[in-house]
């Protein structure tokens, strides 16, 4: 199902203490990741108009995008009706004439999802519920073929020792809510993780299970690739070179390695 939300539509404000918020001020930074994408097209030569978020959830990014200039459009992807719901009622109505340059689509991402895009992206692991080289090797065929001759693709990845064991990180978030991430179960046969979130609510009321995953654990080698037999050419990892609290990423070709790391892996739809 495709849906444009009409920009006139009455905005209902999400309850600060809503699971969709609380997600969002604890893992996206929508201006930070639409910055890399930006900096990512520019290195390629491409434009930055339009931009496809796979796996949306809320949309975020997608809604982020449009804002940001009148010759933008997006499309939101995720096959999951509530999060599309949940935007049109609190997200899109915000947005006002930007609003009809943003299509909310509920379907596979493996679908034919429209095409000529300049970027397409899948972030916070969400391609890891792809548990199989055919599975995640289809949707990168399927993303490829969404992008324009040039276009790029952008993941996030993580890894480290501590990505494979029981751990709970825990961190405070705006509001008094303490989001507490808690990796539950690793088989190392499969590389299947198991993971939660948790938000601690102020008056020691607690919030478990906010959202849960079945994921299988994908290296940068094995992502990288994949890439590569989906058609895709200049493959790149950057990875955080920054010192103390700012954070940068930057290609490269070797890093050592931490207990816990996040990169992103970027790869060009070849122009011709």
């Amino acid at each position: 199902m495709e849906r444009t939300a009409s920009p006139r539509a009455r905005r209902r404000r999400a309850p600060p203490l809503d699971r969709h918020v609380l997600y969002e001020r604890a893992v996206q930074n929508a201006p930070y990741e639409l910055d890399l994408v930006e900096r990512m097209l520019r290195r390629h030569g491409r434009p930055a108009r339009r931009l496809r978020e796979d796996f949306s959830g809320t949309a975020l990014l997608a809604a982020e995008w449009v804002r940001r200039g009148a010759e933008r459009e997006a499309m939101a992807v995720d096959r999951e009706r509530s999060v599309h719901a949940w935007a049109v009622a609190h997200r899109v109505p915000g947005l006002g004439d930007a609003a009809a340059r943003l299509a909310l689509v509920t379907r596979d991402v493996r679908d034919r999802n429209g095409g000529g895009f300049d970027a397409v992206v899948a972030l916070n692991f969400s391609y890891s519920v792809f548990k199989t080289r055919t599975d995640l090797g289809g949707y990168l065929a399927a993303a490829r073929e969404g992008l324009a001759p040039g276009g790029v693709i952008v993941l996030d990845a993580f890894g480290g020792w501590e990505a494979q064991k029981h751990l709970v990180e825990k961190r405070r978030i705006r509001g008094g809510v303490t989001y507490r991430w808690e990796q539950e179960s690793f088989d190392p046969i499969s590389n299947h993780l198991r993971c939660a979130i948790h938000f601690d609510l102020p008056g020691r009321r607690r919030l478990r299970r906010a959202f849960t995953y079945d994921w299988r654990l994908w290296s940068l080698p094995e992502l990288r690739e994949l890439l590569a037999e989906a058609g895709y050419e200049e493959i790149e990892v950057l990875w955080d070179v920054a010192k103390g609290q700012a954070t940068r990423y930057v290609p490269r070709r070797r890093a050592a390695n931490h207990a816990g790391w996040l990169a992103y892996v970027v790869a060009r739809r070849p122009a011709r």
